[in-house]
């Protein structure tokens, strides 16, 4: 398994995996290094309408965003194409807290 933090430059604190990362995600995040198909995720944190999400992106699963988790692992699905748009264009402070490099 690979760990990769980032930060964004206005960051104060650096991200720290161990500490930042919610148990559920480690536990899915651990799954998904067991499967070779899965080679290339990456896992991001937001900020979106004042909540912390959750992007797994599956470079294998042709679904975009059919992995949107809340801050407690609550899958997240648009009602919408105006829900999306806004998560797209409005949603901020990514940092990329775990990738799978090939």
């Amino acid at each position: 398994m690979h760990i990769v933090c980032c930060q964004e430059e206005s960051s104060t604190e650096p991200f720290n995996y161990e500490k930042d990362t919610p148990i559920w995600l480690k536990t899915k995040i651990d799954s998904l290094s067991t499967n070779e198909s899965n080679v290339g995720t990456m896992v991001y944190r937001y900020e979106w309408v004042n909540e912390t999400i959750y992007y797994i992106f599956i470079p294998a699963n042709s679904c975009q965003y059919c992995f949107l988790f809340d801050e407690n692992g609550k899958k997240i699905q648009f009602n919408n194409s105006q829900e999306l748009i806004d998560f797209e264009n409005n949603r901020k402070n990514e940092i990329l807290i775990w990738e799978w490099k090939n």
